[in-house]
């Protein structure tokens, strides 16, 4: 149907194709709401999980004394540890990458345990270093775990290399036994430290596993950031595929421009919090909890860095709006090259967006990963499973612009009213360009949950 330059724009059509495509563009809620996220992703891989966890612990404990009346062992919590064995939430407090992790575990048969924790010191070479931190319960009559906390750092700043070392010994005393005096014993492990190959196998993490913990994101992770995500895509797609600049005198020669653009769009939308996301699933793989740690550091320095980006892109959004590119057709140079620059505007918009809504859940994230997955080891398997996710939102996102382009009135109206749509999505952006940067990305989904039913 071609559209006359003269046409009326339908507000009351309009407005519900817009509906529709939002709708469409939320299609990924079906997870949260017929999907329950934790258990899937608990059940991914579980009895893998629970072997593996098993062995690493084992490969990292040393039986002390093993005794009919007393059992004590001691486990070197590396970083491998925490992300096999243990869960993520433990792992701000203790900083295995600053310090070396000790649990001393204590366990009598007859009697009751001493009041005062063991005294731990660690061995390594010719030197001794004390730990900065002991905690543990002093009223346990027969059991009882104990940690130690050893910085990596000497008191001169030196770091303290195990790796130079044939062994490091971790040395343990308490009243054992009926002893008058603490009794002393000895935990060895060998240096420079590493895990078996077998033990950081990922092979567990199949493709099925993959598709299995993306649904479980989107169910139970992310929903939060992807509310906010379906705002931003409208606001852009509203935006960019938009030729400012002919005050609406000239539609049917806009339209098929538009049409396309809206896909073009689109498409640079769901590739930029893609590629993004991917990446991120890349590091997280690689470093597994360490990543958790770079994220408790500088989610806030990156959430303000990607609120600058965005607002800038708002900005130009609205300084867009007020050109006048429709003076390029029919040139079809020109118009390429307007179409490129709205693209990367649309890929650098989402990528901007999707990185700060990574700072706000990467702790989340890669508490999922590590929690579900273990120690992910591989930066495949981490770019795969945020790959799966991104899949997820991003056909729904597509389905939503190519409906949009279909439908004429939409055309009109973005054929018409450039500059009005440009200034409304250019405070829409910057609004949510201030929302990362004042820390409140929590506060708006949790105005819109209640109302989606959701928790």
């Amino acid at each position: 149907m071609t559209m006359e330059t003269t046409a009326r724009i339908r507000y009351g059509r309009v407005g519900l194709i817009l509906l529709v495509s939002v709708i469409i563009a939320s299609a990924w809620l079906v997870f949260p709401y017929f999907v329950q996220g934790k258990q899937l992703l608990s059940g991914v891989g579980a009895d893998a999980r629970m072997t593996k966890a098993g062995r690493v612990s084992m490969h990292l404990t040393r039986y002390l004394v093993n005794h009919p009346q007393l059992e004590l062992t001691a486990t070197f919590a590396t970083n491998e540890f925490f992300q096999y064995v243990d869960r993520a939430s433990t792992i701000g407090n203790l900083r295995p990458d600053r310090n070396f992790i000790f649990f001393v575990s204590e366990n009598i048969h007859e009697g009751k345990l001493a009041f005062d924790l063991p005294e731990v010191h660690l061995k390594v070479g010719e030197k001794t270093y004390q730990p900065a931190v002991a905690s543990g319960p002093n009223i346990a009559e027969h059991h009882r775990i104990s940690v130690y906390s050893i910085p990596k750092r000497a008191s001169d700043g030196s770091l303290v290399s195990i790796g130079d070392h044939g062994s490091i010994e971790l040395y343990v005393s308490n009243y054992y036994l009926g002893s008058q005096e603490k009794l002393t014993f000895i935990g060895q492990w060998m240096a420079p430290y590493s895990l078996p190959e077998d033990l950081k196998s990922s092979s567990d993490i199949t493709p099925i596993a993959m598709l299995a913990l993306g649904a479980g994101l989107l169910s139970s992770v992310l929903t939060p950031c992807l509310l906010q995500l379906v705002v931003i895509f409208a606001s852009i797609i509203s935006s960019f595929a938009t030729v400012p600049g002919d005050g609406g005198r000239n539609t049917a020669q806009l339209a098929p421009h538009i049409r396309k653009k809206v896909m073009q769009i689109a498409l640079a939308f769901v590739a930029g919090f893609t590629i993004l996301y991917t990446l991120a699933g890349a590091v997280i793989g690689h470093v597994g909890h360490t990543a958790q740690l770079l994220f408790a550091e500088h989610s806030r320095n990156v959430a303000i860095a990607a609120g600058i980006v965005v607002i800038l892109m708002g900005i130009w959004v609205g300084v867009r709006g007020g050109r006048n590119l429709a003076c390029n057709i029919p040139n079809p140079k020109a118009m390429s090259a307007v179409n490129r620059r709205d693209m990367a505007g649309s890929l650098f918009v989402s990528m901007g967006y999707a990185l700060g809504c990574t700072a706000c859940f990467g702790g989340a994230i890669v508490a999922t990963l590590i929690i579900y997955v273990g120690a992910i080891g591989s930066a495949a398997i981490g770019a795969g499973i945020m790959a799966t996710f991104s899949i997820g939102v991003a056909i729904p996102f597509l389905l939503s612009a190519w409906y949009l382009s279909k439908m004429n009135s939409m055309l009109l109206m973005l054929a018409s009213k450039a500059r009005a749509i440009s200034i409304v999505s250019m405070i829409i952006i910057i609004a949510f360009g201030l929302i990362l940067i004042t820390d409140n990305f929590h506060t708006v989904s949790d105005m819109i949950y209640p109302y989606l039913g959701l928790s």
